[in-house]
Order: structure tokens, then sequence, then C-alpha cells
């Protein structure tokens, strides 16, 4: 058994390192974190140790895990992103915050989310508020489709 495949030493790193290689272990097994810690035996099929091995090399080299991972949390949603939109920001959820209480709870206003790359904006605010007529843009097609996709699936 090669030591490096075995879940349970991917596990037993310092903790931020250690984290980034948990989530991205969940990723390349589609497996939750409960079911790691179950399985510590669990030795990789090279397939998947040569996949969790590239996204890693990728990690080191100071790439987000947002991309890698292809979803960023926002807002209580886990929204699609890749490199063709900015991955949402934790302080934008305040710009959010701020539009929910500047819309009633039923408000049907219209509002216009320009640059809206993942959606972000716009898909939280039509999820908290559903009356709204929201008008997301962007000059990129492909960040269209990645919020059309976010809309669509919440």
């Amino acid at each position: 058994m090669h030591e490096e495949s075995v879940v349970g030493r991917i596990l037993t790193c310092p903790p931020e390192p250690r984290l980034d290689r948990r989530l991205l272990l969940q990723f390349v097994l589609q497996r939750s974190h409960a079911w790691l810690a179950s399985h510590p035996e669990y030795v990789l099929q090279p397939a998947e140790l040569t996949q969790f091995r590239q996204l890693l090399a990728l990690r080191e080299q100071g790439q987000p895990m947002a991309y890698l991972l292809g979803v960023r949390e926002f807002h209580g949603l886990e929204l699609a992103v890749s490199r063709s939109v900015l991955i949402p920001r934790p302080e934008t959820e305040g710009l959010v915050d701020w539009a929910m209480e500047l819309l009633p709870e039923h408000s049907n206003a219209h509002v216009l989310d320009m640059g809206t790359g993942s959606g972000a904006i716009a898909v939280s605010l039509l999820y908290r508020r559903p009356a709204l007529h929201i008008t997301a843009t962007d000059i990129s097609s492909n960040a269209l489709e990645i919020a059309r996709n976010n809309a669509l699936r919440w």
C-alpha cells in the first residue's frame, strides 16, 4: 500500500493545508467529510490519486479553491464558478443584505445587476425576494451561462 494514497495520511497534515486537501479529496472521491473520517484506510485508485495530485499541485501554485472545486458558497447558496467569472466575495454579501433591507419582503421592484458574473447577487436576491424582477447582464457569454445555470439551480 502506497502511503500517499491513504485517506488517513491526507487528513493528518497541518490544519490549513489539511482543509484544502480534505476538500480536494472529497471532490475527487465525491464523498462527504463524514465518509472520509470513517474510512481512513481507503486507498485511492490510480486515477483518483492522479486527479488529486493534479489538483493539489494547482492549489500549491496558488489556484483558488473555488476554481478547483467549481463552486463557491455565497449568502447560503452554493454557486457554480469558473475562471470565466470572479469568485464571489464575502464582502459582497453585505450588498445583498443591504438590498434586502431596502426592498420589502414582497417587493416586485425592478433590479439591474450589471456585470453579473456568476450571478451571485442576482440569484441571492431572487432566492430571498422571489417577487423581484431582476435583469442580470454581462459582456461575457460564458459568465451569462454560469449565471443562468446558477439561477436555474436556485
